[in-house]
């Protein structure tokens, strides 16, 4: 059997249908992934599908599943159409399994990728960017941030992309990458992440990097990351208003990040150490 999977998007909205390529392929389909195929090479390294192609497969396939509006895309029999965003509160990945039937079926935490990486036990990396700059707090932030961690012995490594390219004259300890395997290579040596609602939180989370991740005006309890690693910062006295984000942006007060991030190093986090497994609902409401 043979299934197709349509998904363009970003990093993080392609690694959000991971758990449905596994799924599928457990079930036997060799699967064919229709988006971005530099965002899903990492699901062929682990053996969730075949092949990804940034155009249409001309093949025959007893399965497609689109993740669009648009039902002009493969109309067919054999075609499920499921919308990319939810509307209702229900966490991304969980709402995909739904509308395929297959909330019973289990699904990697962890990104069972070959890692033969060794950690550089003192190293943070500081992801500074995102998809849309309404999620982004100012830079002031982040040589806030920068000085808490080298006091509390960290080296801290800036990671750019496409989306930060403006960034690079910013920082001076930066790597600027765009190939999705090195920059998982990266972050495997890292024993510490903190990151943006982006991609490439998404990603650390994914391969079991201990995370803190920001969220701004996004909704954590939609668009929550795969992994049980990772701690979720929030406001939550500022209702999530993404992509009509008011000016002020009080979620993304840098004193407050300061303050909340702060905690959790002295609270949970010790210098070469992972971070303890929490439970969903710990690592986002943490009683702060």
């Amino acid at each position: 059997m043979k299934a197709l999977v349509y998904r363009m998007g970003g990093l993080g909205d392609s690694i959000l249908v991971y758990p449905v390529l596994e799924i599928l392929k457990r079930k036997g389909y060799e699967i064919t992934v229709w988006g971005n195929p530099e965002y899903f090479r990492l699901a062929i390294e682990s053996g969730f599908c075949k092949k990804a192609t940034f155009y249409e497969p001309k093949e025959e396939f007893n399965l497609k599943i689109i993740f669009s509006q648009n039902k002009e895309i493969l109309n067919s029999e054999s075609s499920i159409y499921i919308k990319p965003i939810p509307t209702e509160k229900i966490w991304i990945v969980e709402y995909y399994l739904r509308e395929l039937s297959f909330q019973n079926e289990s699904f990697s935490r962890t990104l069972p990728i070959k890692n033969s990486i060794e950690k550089h036990r003192n190293l943070c990396i500081v992801h500074p960017g995102s998809g849309s700059k309404k999620k982004n707090p100012e830079l002031s932030f982040f040589i806030k941030l920068e000085k808490i961690l080298r006091n509390r012995g960290f080296k801290i490594q800036y990671l750019l992309g496409p989306a930060e390219k403006k960034l690079t004259g910013k920082f001076k300890n930066f790597l600027y990458m765009e190939d999705t395997l090195e920059i998982a290579k990266i972050l495997f040596k890292a024993n510490l992440y903190i990151g943006l609602d982006s991609g490439i939180s998404h990603l650390s989370s994914f391969l079991g990097i201990p995370s803190i991740i920001i969220f701004g005006p996004t909704d954590p309890l939609v668009w929550h990351p795969i992994g049980e690693n990772f701690f979720i910062i929030r406001e939550e006295n500022c209702p999530p208003c993404f992509p009509n984000v008011c000016e002020k942006r009080g979620c993304l007060n840098e004193n407050l990040l300061i303050e909340k991030i702060s905690l959790i190093l002295k609270k949970y986090i010790k210098l070469y150490l992972p971070f303890p497994r929490l439970s969903l609902q710990q690592s986002i409401l943490l009683p702060f």
